[in-house]
């Protein structure tokens, strides 16, 4: 194959963003996998997008990237999470066929011209004068490049625990671990940690009763996460909800001690916001019951994921609790839940590229750098890719900076705060949560995306098109007047007070409720809907906007006060102690950056500023 620009390990969520990026800047681009078939493999559940997800795979989309394409080809359910609250937290989210994923993911890829695949375990990291060479696989094959970026998920020394007598070393369920490379990665004086996560069982669904759960249908109305295509979507499947209550709680807590998390066979700490089911009988032993969702694996099978029981039981004990819940009496289990513990590596050992800071050209992505979900794999991916791709071209660092999106938030959290406990975004992460919207990933990312000419001209087109007509919207809201007589009918519909002279749309839209779609559509602009949606929230929450980019501005501000690399951070005494140990691990390149490093005050953060203006 020769030497190539980048090489990719690991054919996950962040690995296959890293290989589209890293392509699509113009490198030649190798994705070496330990198995080619499970490129875009959903390990987890089936669904792709929530709570600040769905936010972070329209970023990825906008970027060119992968996710949001493909979950469009698998959408077997799909719905817009908090639409009752206001849109800084609408969250898109779609359940997926597993199969169509995955096939979808591998098709995109191979539409990239500069992709190319190989199977094979790496076994080493090849390197030279602190710097990557290429890799090396367990039956010897050397492939050279000057850039090398690591997502191997949970696959690095990873073991899976079923109770506490079944311990498999594994990646994922039937698949082999990678320990050779985490052994050699070790040996370059790279800190390493465990985290643990966990899966629920699945079932048969024809063992389910269906005829008493509350069915959970999807939105009707059409939504992409991709931006610049509109493809059909697969056939639509409902979910299901039921609860768990006393009897499964019992057998729970009856069998703690044979759980591999409350056993002590398992060191790792687990994600809080996922906890299993001994957690939260453990954590809430007054809450009644849980919530447990039934969702679809697919379309050409019955198998459903039981959303809500993720769990290290044994399987015997596992099939018990099942036959408790509402709707499962008769059930029959396919796979059982599992935990599994793996290495990762605490992200402040990287810059905001996402490379390490010890070994040259070396990029870690996903779920090795402390996070859960496939979301933040992929945008850590696409991080990576940008940068492995920039670094290969001797280009400079390309930056994501907090105040442009999640993609922004999450590297800056990892490398600058850590982690104690598996990552997760959530709205709450952002402090410029109206600006972070679902809806305006296009427009945030439009000058990064031209800057590093990652979209084909037809995707510029399409953008531009979209874009031009947002625009015009709120032109035309703010230019066009509508008469009391056509007004009026609208607003009575709505509970509103009728307006008794002509009135600017601009000014009405600001009233809860009032459409600006339907008040173009009365006086005679054809608005495309999702341009008048995007319109809507810009003008009903004009003031709230203008005072975040007044905060994202102040925040630029900060984080172009840079740090000279050289800077001895021992040498200020006018900083607390605790600071200059933090200041000397983290490397913050910004002062704004530093401001963020738990500890640090805003007199050490004075005291820095100070001593910059002298040197």
């Amino acid at each position: 194959m020769g030497r190539v620009d980048v090489i990719v390990i690991g054919g996950g969520h962040a690995g296959a963003e890293a290989s589209a990026m890293a392509a699509r800047m113009g490198c030649r681009v190798l994705l070496l996998t330990q198995n080619l078939e499970t490129i875009g493999q959903m390990s987890c559940n089936p669904a792709i997008g929530g709570i600040a997800k769905g936010t972070v795979v329209r970023e990825v989309d906008a970027l060119g990237g992968i996710m949001g394409r493909a979950a469009d080809r698998a959408r077997i359910q799909f719905r817009m999470l908090n639409r009752s609250k206001g849109p800084a937290v609408w969250s898109p989210r779609a359940q997926c066929d597993r199969g169509l994923y995955r096939r979808a993911v591998r098709e995109e890829l191979e539409r990239i011209p500069g992709v190319r695949f190989a199977q094979g375990n790496v076994s080493r990291l090849l390197t030279g004068n602190g710097s990557v060479l290429g890799v090396e696989t367990s039956d010897g094959r050397r492939f050279e490049a000057p850039a090398v970026v690591l997502t191997a998920g949970t696959f690095l020394r990873g073991r899976i625990h079923i109770g506490l007598s079944t311990q498999i070393s594994a990646g994922r369920a039937g698949e082999p671990p990678s320990v050779e490379i985490a052994q050699n990665l070790e040996t370059h004086g790279l800190t390493v940690e465990r985290f643990k996560t966990g899966t629920p069982p699945r079932v048969d669904g024809r063992t389910v009763n269906l005829a008493g759960l509350e069915r959970q249908d999807g939105d009707r109305e059409g939504f992409w996460f991709g931006h610049f295509e509109r493809v059909r979507h697969p056939r639509q499947l409902p979910c299901y909800v039921t609860y768990t209550g006393d009897r499964l709680r019992d057998i729970v807590e009856a069998n703690l001690a044979e759980s591999a998390m409350y056993g002590g066979a398992i060191s790792g700490r687990g994600p809080r916001y996922c906890p299993s089911i001994e957690d939260k009988i453990v954590r809430f032993p007054d809450a009644a019951r849980h919530q447990v969702f039934l969702e679809p694996e697919g379309l050409d099978t019955a198998e459903m994921y039981v959303n809500g029981l993720s769990t290290s039981l044994p399987p015997a004990v596992q099939l018990d609790y099942l036959r408790t819940v509402p709707g499962l009496e008769q059930v029959e289990m396919t796979r059982p839940g599992y935990a599994i513990e793996y290495d990762y590596y605490p992200p402040t050992q990287l810059d905001r590229s996402l490379q390490v800071r010890a070994i040259r050209g070396l990029f870690l992505a996903g779920q090795v750098n402390g996070t859960t979900g496939y979301e933040e794999a992929a945008g850590q991916g696409v991080v990576a890719g940008v940068n492995a791709a920039a670094f290969s071209l001797n280009r400079e660092p390309v930056e994501f900076p907090r105040e442009q999106g999640y993609l922004g938030i999450l590297v800056d959290d990892l490398t600058t705060r850590g982690v104690d406990e598996p990552y997760r975004l959530f709205t709450s992460r952002s402090e410029f949560r109206l600006t972070h919207r679902q809806d305006n990933a296009l427009r945030r990312f439009a000058s990064l995306a031209d800057r590093l000419a990652l979209l084909t001209d037809d995707e510029r087109r399409v953008r531009d098109l979209r874009l031009d007509a947002e625009d015009s919207a709120v032109r035309s809201a703010h230019g066009v007047t509508i008469a009391p007589e056509v007004a009026n009918p609208h607003l009575e519909l709505l509970g509103e007070q009728p307006i008794g002279a002509p009135a600017r749309l601009a000014d009405l839209v600001k009233r809860p409720g009032v459409s600006l779609a339907v008040l173009l559509t009365a006086v005679g602009v054809e608005t495309p809907d999702e341009a008048a949606a995007w319109g809507e929230i810009e003008l009903r929450y004009a003031g709230y906007i203008e005072r975040e980019w007044a905060a994202a501005q102040r925040l630029r501000t900060l984080e172009e006060w840079e740090i000279p690399s050289e800077m001895d951070f021992s040498s200020c005494s006018s900083i607390s102690f605790e600071a200059r140990e933090k200041l000397a691990v983290r490397r913050p390149t910004s002062l704004g950056q530093a401001a963020r490093i738990p500890g640090l005050t805003p007199s050490d953060i004075q005291a820095m500023a100070a001593a910059m203006r002298r040197s």
